[in-house]
């Protein structure tokens, strides 16, 4: 028996919607990564999203951000492949920003969600360039759970960029927008760098809830 054979009996793999032992994503739950590409506005960002938040696209973003399953960057980017065009019409070489991850996070995951996004779209559209510029300045709280104000009141000056921007025409990557006080922030401490913020470009779009 393989050493990988005896991996999937202690630690079998399991579909990140609806749990079923097996692959990662199962086949009928591919069903649920229908691309629907829309165009959003939070504040001053203009954004594209690949999809509109549901339970399933939760569920996948859940299982690739807070469970390890990385190589779910694979069907993600399946999903967001119709925003590879709203890149590349621009001209001039593009940057795809990903917006920073806390510390504790990045040490319980290992790697970075927004990088990883930005890196696959990278690779898929011509004239797209990753610049892991932005960092973040001060200690915020995790943001599941928060209201439209705390959000923003908990992102707010919070980024910093850490190289030179100035000029620079840059799109601004993450998995999911709500309020928008994540893209708001990155649009704020890039704008402040003297980038050019062309938009957003995110998973799936969730319209915020109205704050209480």
């Amino acid at each position: 028996m393989t050493s990988a054979s005896l991996l999937d009996i202690v630690f079998p793999s399991r579909c990140a919607v609806c749990e079923a032992q097996g692959p990662n994503l199962c086949t009928v739950c591919q069903q649920f990564l229908e691309p629907k590409p829309h165009s959003f506005v939070r504040g001053p960002v203009a954004g594209q999203a690949a999809t509109y938040l549901s339970s399933e696209i939760s569920k996948l973003l859940v299982a690739f951000k807070d469970k390890g399953q990385a190589a779910l960057v694979r069907e993600l980017a399946q999903l967001m492949a119709p925003l590879v065009s709203e890149i590349e019409r621009f001209c001039q070489d593009v940057y795809l920003v990903p917006v920073p991850s806390r510390k504790e996070n990045f040490l319980k995951r290992g790697f970075i969600p927004g990088l990883l996004l930005a890196q696959t779209l990278g690779s898929q559209a011509k004239g797209a360039r990753v610049l892991n510029c932005l960092v973040l300045g001060v200690e915020t709280k995790d943001q599941v759970g928060l209201s439209g104000v705390e959000r923003k009141a908990n992102v707010s000056g919070s980024m910093r960029v850490n190289q030179n921007v100035s000029g620079k025409p840059c799109f601004v990557v993450d998995d999911v927008c709500t309020t928008g006080a994540t893209l708001i922030e990155a649009w704020r401490a890039l704008s402040l760098g003297g980038a050019n913020v062309i938009g957003a470009v995110v998973v799936s779009e969730s319209k915020p809830a109205i704050a209480q």
